[in-house]
């Protein structure tokens, strides 16, 4: 990583002589973002639709397997999952998926691993990555990462889009967009997108599969004062390892479909009310046989190892309602933000059976909650180029059942940015949040605890940014402290007692050679007080560019290596290249290669089982992708 900080100190050297203004110099390449960016949320990463188009991104995931402090991994269900740095996990609660102003992370776990992180680039328009809590203007989800997905709209758009995705490994897409802009004023945007991806590893002599199908449809109905998104998402898949005790199942299919609809309307003159209204609806099927057994935490007793689960089915519904009214005032030099909100999630149970019990239903009685919120933030200018921001939200839960007591949680948030002069800036916040349990958690608790804690937790950052001519260098540190954490053992979910402590640097710099040509570097360290079960540094050095009617990239992903559970995991090296050849305005033709090196990061597995001498460990690790060649094209028309 010497290298990383070389090229980094060469690079501001030779070219900082030219000095212009922080805003300006960047605004050619982010116009198409400045109007959602949220600089007051802290420290964000911007993806334009020029770069999203020019790195040949096929779905999120791809874009998420760079992103700085976290890592990309596949779950024991072979889906994409993100965790913070130096940890992995099935799932998690600590980051949250947004398209557009819509929040579309799984209501039974938070995570947005299921179906959504799969979601087609060519859906998208830009992509922006907060970090530190946003659930005050951007949201009512506490988080520490907020990914927000802007989606492509008829006002940008008004016309329509042929796409088509083949590779060596028997894997394509298709997708297709119209929009319109109606003479009423009115404008509407549809897309769809149908997947099919195969993979398989072999695991013990034995081989496991992980083929996909997904589809996506989304509807976009807007005019000047009103918006209405409607998603639908789903997949249908292999279980990949799923909850054998051999990694390996006799058989079983996993089966998810997610819909939403959300409207915002704004009023007032300067449309500084505003009020949203939204549904969700998530179906999950799940199936797995397998003669060795399935380590299900709650379908197993712990005192009886003579007791095996060999085959286990579910069906769950879970619904949410959300509606909010927020308030813009501007007095003087004070920019203020309120608002209130409902949500309303509920947990059915259809089916859940098992060989040992043929009418499982629910695990506990909780299965519905309420949240009602009430939300304040202000904005002070102090001077010209200081402002002072702080937040503040309180969060009142009601819910069923006696698994877990109501209570009500607060939230607040201090900072300030300070531009001291026109080519340097700096943003700091603090911010005091939490983490509710989630049905999930509820469900695969340890047996031996009545309940799992709220997480809480305490997050700082520093950030800092030069402008100097054609280049521009972010510096961000960070540290977190995490009370109560929630921490999935072999036999279910507890609290930590000790308090989890992370802290981190990440750099990011930008040189853009000409209009055309840019180059980007990243790299990022972080520390963790407790043992390393994922990479904890990387970084990513990316080249992008044009020369006529060709567009080309290169990119190099870099993971550290570690060791957990007597398990070596090797560095991550993630080449990719590829171009872009425009026979016409309209019509192109790219060639992308992935992971060329054959060198991609890497899970870690474990598979338990009883016998009678206890409770038994294995532990293996599985490569998260391949290395893969695409042929696209895309007609626009």
């Amino acid at each position: 990583m010497k290298v990383f900080l070389f090229i980094i100190f060469f690079t501001v050297t030779v070219f900082s002589q030219e000095l212009d203004n922080l805003l300006k110099e960047y605004e050619s390449s982010s116009k198409n973002s400045l109007e959602t960016l949220n600089e007051k949320m802290g420290y964000v990463l911007v993806y334009t639709k020029e770069e999203l188009e020019l790195m040949q991104y096929n779905n999120l995931a791809d874009v998420l397997k760079e992103i700085p402090s976290s890592n990309s991994n596949i779950n024991r269900f072979g889906l994409n999952t993100i965790s913070l740095s130096g940890s992995k996990t099935d799932v998690t609660g600590f980051f949250r998926l947004y398209i557009n102003d819509h929040e579309v992370s799984s209501i039974y776990n938070q995570s947005p691993s299921l179906t959504w992180l799969q979601m087609p680039v060519s859906m998208i328009d830009h992509i922006e990555v907060y970090y530190g809590e946003g659930s005050f203007t951007l949201g009512n989800e506490t988080g520490i990462q907020f990914i927000r997905v802007y989606t492509k709209s008829a006002k940008k758009e008004n016309g329509n889009e042929i796409k088509t995705i083949h590779s060596n490994k028997n894997s394509n897409s298709q997708s297709f967009t119209h929009s319109s802009i109606l003479e009423n004023g009115w404008g509407y945007l549809l897309h769809f997108t149908n997947n099919n991806a195969n993979s398989y590893k072999d695991i013990n002599s034995q081989q496991v599969e992980n083929n996909l199908d997904s589809q996506y449809f989304f509807l976009n109905l807007s005019s000047q004062r009103t918006n209405i998104d409607i998603g639908y998402s789903k997949i249908k898949k292999d279980i990949y390892t799923g909850y054998s005790s051999d990694f390996v199942p006799d058989d079983g299919k996993l089966k998810s479909d997610n819909f939403f609809i959300h409207a915002s309307s704004s009023f007032l003159r300067d449309n500084s009310l505003k009020a949203t209204l939204s549904y969700d609806i998530n179906n999950f099927a799940y199936e797995e046989e397998n003669e060795q057994g399935l380590f299900i935490v709650p379908n197993v007793d712990l005192t009886n190892p003579f007791l095996s689960t060999n085959y286990f089915k579910e069906d769950l519904k879970l619904e949410k309602i959300n509606a909010s009214l927020s308030k813009e005032f501007k007095v003087g030099k004070h920019e203020l933000f309120t608002a209130i909100s409902l949500k309303d999630k509920k947990y059915k149970v259809k089916n859940r059976e098992s060989n040992l019990d043929k009418n499982i239903a629910q695990y506990n009685d909780y299965d519905e909650e309420k949240i009602y919120s009430f939300m304040i933030q202000e904005d002070y200018e102090l001077f010209d180029n200081l402002h002072l921001i702080g937040n503040y939200k309180i969060d009142k839960y009601h819910r069923a059942g006696q698994d877990l007591n109501d209570e009500t949680q607060s939230l607040y948030r201090v900072g300030a940015i300070y531009l001291p002069t026109d080519y340097l800036g700096f943003k700091s916040f603090y911010t005091k949040s939490y983490i509710p349990p989630t049905f999930y958690n509820i469900d695969f608790k340890d047996k031996r605890l009545s309940t799992i804690n709220t997480q809480k937790y305490k997050y700082y950052n520093i950030e800092g940014v030069l402008s100097l001519g054609n280049s521009k260098l972010n510096i961000d540190y960070y540290k977190v402290k995490i009370d109560d954490f929630a921490y999935l053992t072999p036999v279910g979910f507890i609290n930590i007692e000790d308090q989890v402590k992370t802290s981190g640097i990440i750099f990011d710099y930008e040189y853009k050679f000409d209009k055309n040509n840019k180059v980007k570097l990243n790299y990022y360290t972080s520390n963790l007080n407790r043992n390393y079960t994922n990479s904890n540094r990387g970084g990513y050095l990316k080249y992008m560019g044009k020369y006529q009617n060709i567009d080309y990239f290169t990119s190099l992903i870099y993971k550290n290596s570690y060791e957990y559970l007597g398990v070596d995991i090797d560095d991550s090296y993630n080449l990719n290249l590829g171009f872009t050849y425009y026979h016409t305005k309209n019509l192109s033709f790219s060639l992308k290669g992935e992971n060329l090196l054959n060198k991609p990061t890497a899970s870690l597995f474990s598979a338990s089982s009883f016998s009678f001498s206890g409770l038994n460990s294995e532990n293996i690790s599985l490569d998260d992708y391949e290395r893969k060649v695409l042929f696209s094209m895309r007609w626009l028309f």
